[in-house]
């Protein structure tokens, strides 16, 4: 079986698929970007490259060299590591100086057409790892009550919204208002934000984009997600179903079940 490439960016998800490969004897190779891939994905990857990812020949280059057609981004890549770069190389440049703007849309649609170009195939995200994703209707043990089902149903077109402007997917809504819009802070910034705002009861609610491409930034809960809505005595928090991931899902149930706290798949 021939090795796939794995561009990992931060957070937990890169590790998720390492787990994931390994239960299906799947060989791996790992390119960490410089300044965020985490040193629990570097050891557990069995074959690891420090990548800057402001540096697209060299990293395409290593992939042909070792056989790699096959590639799956996976992670988060701060706009600062990106845009604060000086050491960007001439194929970076190209691609850059050819987008309309710099939204994370724009920047990994030129990244993965020069991949593409060089007859390296860009995974799907939830490759090897289907069981990640959200399921639709009710995940927890507590459901959401009717208001609350009301807040979600609300929020869930808010958050479109703002995803579809790529300022972010999170929205933390209360009695039908809008606490808190999550821009570049991230979801659980996001969730600390609205909860002081908010007080008890409140609904987090995330979303993909209108039109996601699965092959890079597709939402991503976790455990840290669930314990932010807790801090702040939210009621729960609602997913876009088959469009989010759900890292580590069993230990999420279980939290939400011990802490009484409503998971839902819209």
């Amino acid at each position: 079986m021939k090795p796939t490439g794995l561009i990992a960016g931060g957070g937990s998800l890169p590790l998720q698929f390492l787990k994931s490969a390994k239960k299906n004897n799947a060989p791996v190779i790992v390119f960490g970007v410089t300044g965020e891939t985490g040193n629990a994905v570097k050891k557990a990857a069995k074959e690891y490259y420090e990548a800057n990812i402001t540096a697209l020949s060299s990293i395409i280059k290593k992939c042909k060299a070792m056989g790699i057609r096959q590639v799956l981004f996976l992670g988060y890549v701060r706009h600062t590591v990106l845009f604060k770069s000086i050491k960007f190389d001439l194929r970076t440049i190209k691609v850059l100086s050819g987008l309309k703007d710099f939204t994370a849309v724009s920047v990994m649609s030129g990244i993965i057409k020069e991949f593409e170009k060089e007859g390296i195939k860009v995974l799907s995200s939830d490759y090897m790892m289907e069981d990640t994703l959200a399921a639709k209707g009710y995940i927890s043990r507590k459901k959401p009550d009717k208001k609350q089902m009301a807040d979600i149903l609300f929020g869930f077109k808010t958050a479109k919204k703002i995803a579809a402007m790529d300022a972010g997917q999170t929205v933390v809504i209360k009695k039908g208002g809008i606490i808190a819009l999550e821009a570049q802070e991230g979801t659980d910034n996001c969730i600390i934000r609205g909860g002081k705002i908010a007080g008890p009861g409140f609904v987090v609610v995330k979303t993909a984009r209108p039109s996601q491409d699965m092959r890079y930034d597709v939402p991503v809960i976790g455990l840290k997600t669930l314990a932010a809505v807790k801090a702040y005595n939210g009621a729960g928090i609602a997913v876009e179903a088959k469009k989010t991931f759900i890292l580590e899902p069993e230990k999420i149930k279980q939290y939400a079940d011990k802490n009484n706290l409503f998971i839902y798949g819209a």
